[in-house]
């Protein structure tokens, strides 16, 4: 299953968020509002023995000290943690997803997370991905902003656009980050226990703009 999370906002219990799995063509044939249906969709996706993919709007890379690049050695995960605490007050996206991957590491610890294309494998369990605006939205003045309706397309061409990167990229190496950066994704994923490659900490997270989708 694939969903995309429109609303980046403070709260983590004001989502707007729509998916749809692979042999359902028809957008949005999944929609939930908070992050509790966020939650019941991902859990039994991943109960049913499905793997999920969930992209969310808001930066989920920050930019780092040159010295922060590679985040290895002795206090790497502690590092990676204080500098998403940093983070979190700047980046609206994090909270829905610490509450997703926080729910996770209580019920489903196991749940292995990447944010990585190529390293997204069966036995990953989850994809955490950035939604980006698409062009249509250029004009728009935040595009992601709560006040827009929960029916807007852009979570759909999310979707959209994610099972097109699928279709185009599988095969394609990991994304390299060419200045230093934190994975903030990475980090909630470590933060709230969950199974998670640390090489992670320093690579951007896989970002797929929104796609016009095909006319019904």
């Amino acid at each position: 299953m694939v969903i995309g999370v429109r609303a980046a906002t403070p709260s983590s219990d004001d989502l707007a968020w729509s998916g749809r799995r692979h042999d359902d063509d028809k957008p949005g044939a999944v929609r939930g509002s908070s992050s509790a249906d966020l939650f019941d969709a991902v859990f039994h996706a991943l109960h049913d023995g499905e793997q999920v993919a969930v992209g969310f709007g808001g930066p989920l890379t920050t930019r780092v000290d040159e010295d922060q690049r590679n985040l290895d050695g002795t206090g790497r995960e502690a590092r990676a943690i204080a500098l998403l605490d940093e983070a979190e007050a700047a980046a609206a996206g994090l909270a829905g997803l610490d509450r997703l991957l926080g729910e996770l590491g209580k019920w489903r610890p196991w749940t292995a997370v990447s944010t990585s294309l190529p390293r997204w494998r069966a036995t990953t369990s989850i994809l955490v991905w950035e939604l980006l605006p698409g062009d249509n939205a250029a004009e728009e003045t935040d595009p992601l902003a709560t006040d827009a309706p929960a029916d807007s397309t852009v979570a759909d061409s999310g979707v959209h656009g994610f099972y097109e990167l699928l279709r185009t990229r599988a095969d394609r190496p990991a994304d390299v980050a060419t200045e230093p950066v934190i994975n903030l994704a990475a980090a909630v994923a470590l933060r709230a226990g969950l199974p998670v490659d640390a090489r992670q900490l320093s690579e951007p997270v896989l970002t797929v703009a929104a796609t016009a989708t095909p006319d019904e």
